[in-house]
């Protein structure tokens, strides 16, 4: 069986989610966060301390979006577009969105406010560019959601999973208001829907 190594409010999530849409059964260890610092034997089972981690005979994988590519993949899923299909264009583009250009920013916000519960100097000045950079990347996901549910082919996909996370830290990181209409409604009809109700619960 796969095993699969989780820890909460981690990409992991986007990883155990495809697992329940695809109905494909893996073995969840779930680890203290983060597992660098408080699991450090974990350090013999992936040299960098962080997750996701699959581990599927000789196979293993740590980066999210390529575990849930190979799942996918294997498993024959609709949630990848095939290269033959007209929205696989589309299905890219938001695909990586969801890991590079929105994560980016949100990224360094969340270092920002790691730096700021340690008493940092000119952390607003900070805060207000990242959330600035933060707004312009949802304001292009906003445009893209008009007249649709899902980012492409009409169906979730592993770009939905991908912009899932990042817009989980969009709440996490009270930014919330940073959020327009359709945006949110797109959030919520995600969080809603049952494998992915699952998958927060293992993960």
């Amino acid at each position: 069986m796969m095993t699969v190594y989780s820890a909460p409010n981690t990409r992991a999530i986007r990883v155990i989610w495809v697992l329940e849409e695809i109905g494909a059964k893996a073995e969840i260890k779930s680890m203290p966060y983060p597992p660098r610092q408080r699991a450090p034997d974990y350090f013999a089972v992936n040299p960098t301390g962080m997750v996701p981690l699959l581990i599927d005979g000789e196979v293993r994988l740590s980066e999210s979006m390529a575990i849930c590519d190979y799942l996918a993949t294997r498993h024959g899923s609709p949630l990848v577009v095939s290269p033959d299909d007209p929205e696989r264009p589309q299905f890219l583009q938001w695909l990586w969105y969801g890991e590079s250009t929105l994560m980016t920013p949100l990224s360094r916000l969340n270092i920002v406010r790691q730096v700021e519960r340690q008493g940092g100097a000119e952390v607003e000045v900070l805060i207000a560019g990242a959330r600035d950079h933060v707004a312009a990347r949802l304001r292009m996901l906003e445009r893209h959601l008009e007249g649709r549910d899902f980012l492409a082919a009409g169906r979730l996909t592993l770009a939905d999973i991908s912009v899932s996370y990042p817009l989980h830290l969009v709440g996490m990181l009270g930014l919330d208001d940073l959020l327009e209409p359709r945006a949110a409604a797109y959030r919520e009809r995600l969080r809603a829907r049952p494998a992915y109700q699952r998958a927060l619960a293992v993960s």
